[in-house]
């Protein structure tokens, strides 16, 4: 299989995240309960059985952490290691120790001075505050400067998971809207042009929600006069397949972002083999007019991550 499509939705395992998370949390978020286990082979071999050239690692959401900025630097240190022991099979969306601003802003610094990352990991909330919070504006600041990409990931809610199904069926979805409208609200598009979002999972909820959301907008005072068009604002997201590969969701997305705004990902290894085997031929078979599947394997993330 030709091995040309790249995940930017594909998670590492260093041994001192698990050791400091422990496996229970990682099985706690599973859908079966089970963890999922991640190696180097294992994503290889999953990349080429999928025709996958290159995974984007990042390190998946989880509990606060003692010492995150020591931990979460070796973190970054070891997807670095990643990327040299295998050159061409892995980039990296380093970890920032958010809440902690000021320690995430030197590792802004590291990550792109020193480790020359792809880009960012960022959680849709820190302690019950979603990305648009004035908190973070330090960190957008410097992103943008930088012409930087954030990967914006669902993590546990800031609230008590309803006995449903686990936070991760429904819950992250819609976290990841509510911190997407949050960033819309705030006018961070506004201020910050030069930085580029993606949101996991085809955005959750949003492509559904854009209409009514952009309406309920366009009601609060002042809103659109200072901050433009929130249709325009949704537009400019980035939008992952990880998850998400069927027909209606790749229509939803062609009405509301640009087609090279649509990224290939698989959520490994939270997502099973047989999942992503299943997604890859879902996408494989979709026929939506104005999206060419050539380039959501490859070409859209190319241009964004400098591969081209």
């Amino acid at each position: 299989m030709n091995l040309e499509k790249i995940d930017t939705h594909h998670h590492i395992f260093p041994k001192v995240y698990v050791d400091a998370v422990g496996m229970d949390m990682l099985a706690s978020v599973m859908p079966g309960g089970k963890a999922p286990t991640w190696s180097a082979e294992a994503a290889i071999s999953m990349m080429d059985a999928n025709g996958i050239r290159e995974g984007i690692a990042s390190v998946s959401s989880g509990p606060p952490l003692p010492n995150a900025a020591t931990l979460l630097r070796q973190c970054n240190d070891a997807a670095a290691e990643l990327r040299a022991r295998h050159p061409g099979r892995f980039g990296s969306f380093c970890s920032l120790p958010l809440p902690d601003v000021d320690a995430s802003l030197r590792e802004i610094e590291y990550s792109l001075d020193t480790l020359n990352a792809d880009g960012f990991i960022v959680f849709t909330s820190y302690g019950g505050r979603y990305l648009g919070d004035p908190l973070f504006e330090p960190v957008w600041q410097e992103l943008d400067r930088r012409g930087a990409v954030a990967f914006i990931h669902p993590n546990q809610p800031p609230y008590e998971t309803p006995d449903v199904a686990p936070a991760s069926v429904l819950e992250f979805p819609f976290d990841t809207t509510r911190t997407a409208a949050s960033l819309i609200i705030s006018g961070a598009f506004h201020r910050y042009p030069k930085l580029r979002f993606i949101l996991s999972h085809a955005g959750g909820a949003l492509p559904f929600l854009a209409p009514r959301l952009s309406l309920s907008i366009s009601m609060m005072p002042g809103l659109v006069e200072q901050y433009g068009d929130p249709m325009a604002a949704i537009r400019s997201f980035y939008y992952d397949t990880a998850l998400s590969a069927g027909a209606s969701t790749l229509a939803a997305l062609a009405q509301v972002t640009d087609p090279d705004h649509i990224l290939f990902g698989t959520d490994f290894p939270f997502a099973t083999l047989t999942a992503i085997e299943r997604f890859g031929s879902v996408l494989d078979q979709i026929d939506v007019p104005g999206i060419e599947m050539s380039a959501v394997y490859r070409t859209n993330a190319a241009r964004l991550l400098g591969r081209l």
